[in-house]
């Protein structure tokens, strides 16, 4: 065990030195840098349990009226053991799930939890647990999750549709809702970041708007990153640091008005994707963060559309984007049920390489976009028969072996999973600061 847990304890210590000050200056704090003592925040470098680095993770965000959201764990021997909360804590997460996060040994897992499942109590919108063991240390209310509106000072709840989740420590959890909030899991307050909202302009109202998107985003040598886009924003790269409660640098990109995802390569580089709706094409960003500039841009000639799940469109492998595209008309919009991939080597694209319909005969839709792995070298996607309000429908998790030319089906798990909200192999954990 400890000798294959040794290279995520030395990608630990590597992006703990890199966290120097070789950055360049910036309006603002630099990268890294915050208004707070910035304290030892490296993840244990032997976490085994619910957090083994070699685990993956499944949540899936549950029926609304019918059940709440819940966890499937997938052991490093790929034993499935199932909704592993409740059977530790003899209790359940909140209502319609979200996404989850993990940091300093703490799990945190959000969900929307506006609406009660019969009969069912639960745990509420934000649970914070032990990583590995999975036993509840605090939980916060809906209720409880308000802000200040910038205009009129009222205290605001958060939006009943939220994006996202990332964990810089337990006094800089970002949610993405009616733009990014900074909670405090220490004293529960909750804070609108500046530069990730606007204000929308319908009469009177006032309402706060979203601008950030939560598709992809990355904590990289304690920042976290995320991008712009849609009606109220040019797309954007912005950065947001500890302790802050206004973005701390923001990189126009300047091309495609709708964001895809976010990934990091091999090399560091992070890659954005954005896209224009009804078109066949996309567009890639590569940004050096040490210097805070676009190196290079790209066009891919396909449809990379997300759809309306909330994870990134797109998914980073071996030098390789793999990604499904959406069909979208005016009024809906559903993912592709094929893979398809683009080398960034060599500028091809490789359309419709696997039919996930041939693999499981009941995959008419994605809960969410594909997950990759990239110490396994799987991709992981999450597909059922349909997605209708009020009606359970299994999830089949097909799991793609992407090492040899051609993606290979490697297993099937059924009858374990509802609604997918997420797919998280914990590696991806394991060697963020």
């Amino acid at each position: 065990m400890m000798k294959r847990l040794y290279p995520y304890f030395l990608m630990g210590c590597l992006l703990l030195a890199a966290c120097g000050d070789d950055g360049v200056e910036a309006p603002g704090t630099g990268p890294g840098e915050s208004d707070n003592e910035d304290v030892d925040n490296n993840p244990p470098s032997a976490l085994t349990g619910y957090a083994d680095p070699d685990g993956v993770m499944i949540l899936s965000g549950g029926t609304y009226t019918l059940e709440n959201a819940f966890l499937t764990f997938i052991d490093p021997e790929g034993e499935v053991e199932n909704k592993v909360y409740a059977g530790a804590n003899s209790s359940e997460l909140g209502n319609d799930g979200v996404a989850l996060y993990l940091c300093d040994g703490k799990q945190y897992i959000l969900c929307n939890d506006w609406n009660q499942a019969d009969g069912k109590e639960n745990n509420g919108l934000l649970i914070v647990a032990d990583a590995e063991t999975l036993v509840k240390e605090k939980s916060f209310a809906r209720a409880d999750m308000v802000f200040q509106h910038p205009v009129n000072d009222a205290q605001e709840e958060v939006d009943t549709s939220l994006g996202g989740i990332a964990v810089l420590d337990e006094h800089n959890v970002f949610i993405f809702a009616q733009g990014v909030l900074r909670f405090d899991s220490t004293t529960g307050e909750l804070k609108l970041i500046e530069g990730a909202y606007d204000i929308g302009n319908a009469g009177s109202a006032n309402t706060v708007e979203s601008i950030v998107s939560s598709r992809g985003a990355t904590v990289v040598n304690g920042c976290l990153y995320a991008v712009t886009g849609g009606f109220w924003s040019t797309t954007a790269l912005v950065e947001f640091a500890k302790g802050k409660d206004e973005v701390n640098r923001r990189l126009e990109l300047g091309r495609g008005g709708l964001v895809s995802g976010m990934c990091l390569a091999d090399d560091g580089t992070l890659i954005v994707a954005t896209y224009t709706r009804g078109r066949d094409s996309g567009y890639l960003s590569f940004i050096d963060l040490d210097s805070w500039t676009v190196t290079d841009q790209k066009t891919i000639p396909a449809n990379i559309s997300p759809a309306l799940h909330d994870n990134s469109g797109i998914a980073y492998l071996d030098g390789y984007l793999y990604f499904t595209g959406a069909e979208e008309s005016e009024f809906t919009m559903a993912s592709n049920t094929t893979l398809s991939r683009y080398s960034i080597e060599t500028g091809r694209v490789e359309k419709d390489i696997v039919d996930f319909k041939s693999d499981e005969p009941d995959a008419n839709v994605l809960d969410c976009n594909i997950v990759a792995d990239r110490n396994s070298g799987y991709i992981y996607v999450a597909t059922s028969e349909d997605n209708w309000e009020g009606v359970t429908s299994d999830t089949h998790i097909l799991v793609y072996d992407c090492k040899e030319d051609t993606p290979r089906l490697m297993r099937n798990i059924s009858n374990v999973a509802h609604s997918v909200k997420g797919v998280y192999p914990l590696s991806v954990f394991a060697g963020q600061p």
